[in-house]
């Protein structure tokens, strides 16, 4: 049977030839050579998890990736965890991806790295809103999350701002010490409410007339600099808001003083 599998998987090879960039090879667990240093862990109670889920399924829910060294093992590069959960669940073939070409050490290095930084982080709104969907007790083990992980998300309450994403463009102002300093104080006069916040959040339908503001401004004082076109632009927002105060204070009540300020809100 394993002999028939093989002859199956080499058909597949050569028809994935230049198409994929690995060999499928089946193994048994134990052939598999592990990493000696492996910066990416594991909780006990992840393992143990994933020894379980491995039991249920009969096999791994994912291809290790591996690379053939000179003496023909088989040296696992991703997915170290699932092959020893693999040899504890006592599953006796597992399917593997082998890199077809050869790899020098750091070539092979940068790819262990590379498979475990692009792993990604979860959003915890999303999950939080998918564990608690899940009402089969024994599916929620399956999912695998550690009682630290469940524990903090129980904790959290989450605010909705919109049933979707937000859509956003984020820009980047690079100031100097001094710069900075003056941007600090202006914020502070402009807006004590936001002045101790680093990120601040404006409607997307902006983003186009703010920079066109910006280039305005750039263009008319002669600024190069975006960054010091943005803080023209606060002190003029500054001399603005001295006006209103000013206009607001020779009126006896405060219908001027919305009159001026509507639009801005």
């Amino acid at each position: 049977m394993a002999e028939e599998i093989r002859e199956v998987l080499n058909l597949l090879n050569e028809k994935l030839a230049g198409l994929f960039p690995y060999r499928l090879e089946m193994v048994t667990p134990g052939e598999l050579k592990l990493l000696e240093k492996n910066a990416r862990y594991m909780k006990a109670e992840q393992f143990q998890n994933l020894v379980e889920n491995i039991k249920k399924d009969g096999n791994l829910s994912s291809l290790p990736l591996c690379y053939r060294e000179k003496d023909g093992k088989l040296r696992v590069l991703s997915g170290n965890h699932r092959v020893q959960a693999g040899r504890q669940a006592g599953v006796e073939q597992v399917l593997v991806m082998v890199v077809g070409d050869e790899k020098d050490a750091d070539e092979r290095l940068a790819i262990q790295l590379s498979h475990n930084a692009i792993a990604g982080q979860d959003d915890l709104v999303i999950l939080k809103n998918l564990w608690e969907s899940i009402q089969n007790v024994q599916a929620k083990l399956y999912a695998g999350l550690d009682s630290e992980t469940i524990k903090s998300l129980e904790g959290i309450q989450f605010a909705a701002i919109a049933e979707q994403r937000l859509n956003y463009k984020m820009a980047n102002f690079v100031f100097l010490p001094e710069e900075l300093e003056n941007l600090d104080q202006l914020l502070k006069e402009i807006a004590v409410v936001f002045a101790a916040d680093v990120v601040y959040l404006a409607s997307l339908n902006i983003y186009d007339a703010f920079f066109e503001l910006i280039v305005q401004i750039k263009k008319h004082c002669q600024i190069k600099n975006s960054a010091a076109a943005f803080l023209k632009l606060m002190e003029l927002a500054r001399i603005g808001l001295e006006k209103l105060k000013e206009e607001e204070a020779l009126q006896d009540g405060e219908g001027p003083h919305q009159e001026a300020c509507h639009g801005l809100a």
